[in-house]
């Protein structure tokens, strides 16, 4: 029994000799407090426009903006005019086949920025539907015609109107316009306010 007592003391002892000791000169310093240098946070600028209007319809930032759930559904879209195009003229015979009637809106009268403005397509396979409509109107007399399987032709829009188009909003138009940002397949428009004519 004192034999085992005693190799039990040796094993302790010769573990407490192998544990390193530590150093007398040894000196400890704090390390100074850490400041962390944070960037301030950044103020967000508000929306420059807002999604929905009162009555219901998209601005076409808002229909942008929400695109995941836009994209491919019917939808009012309101802006103003910006835009509207008219087929070259002709200086080559034979002479090249012009696109297919399309304008554009955006949330500001006026809007130079390509990529603020939204392009309405589908409601004209020509100009010359769009003249005769026009010319039509004018004497009262133009009636939509549901066999041409195209929506009612806008005989009133003009560089400065407020709209707001219904459609279907799509990456792909009916008439091969194509946009990233999506464009809108015409299905009608009310006129919300038309510029003054010039005489």
């Amino acid at each position: 029994m004192k034999s085992r007592i005693l190799v039990i003391f040796a094993m302790v002892a010769l573990a407490s000799a192998c544990e390193p000791q530590p150093a007398a000169d040894l000196t400890i310093e704090a390390l100074p407090d850490v400041q962390p240098n944070l960037p301030t946070v950044p103020t967000l600028p508000p929306p420059p426009h807002p999604t929905t209007l009162s009555d219901g319809s998209y601005t076409i930032y808002g229909v942008r903006s929400r695109i995941r759930t836009t994209i491919d559904t019917d939808v009012a879209i309101t802006g103003y005019v910006v835009g509207i195009y008219t087929p070259p003229e002709c200086e080559e015979e034979p002479c090249p086949r012009p696109a297919a009637p399309h304008f554009w809106i955006a949330d500001v009268s006026g809007e130079e920025d390509d990529s603020k403005k939204l392009m309405i397509v589908g409601y004209a396979e020509n100009q010359e539907q769009i003249d005769e409509a026009v010319e039509l109107h004018e004497r009262g007399r133009y009636e939509h015609d549901p066999a041409t399987g195209l929506p009612p032709i806008p005989v009133d829009l003009a560089i400065g109107n407020k709209i707001k188009a219904n459609g279907r909003f799509a990456f792909v138009g009916s008439s091969g316009f194509n946009n990233s940002a999506g464009l809108l397949e015409y299905a009608g428009h009310d006129t919300l306010e038309a510029v003054e004519a010039e005489d």
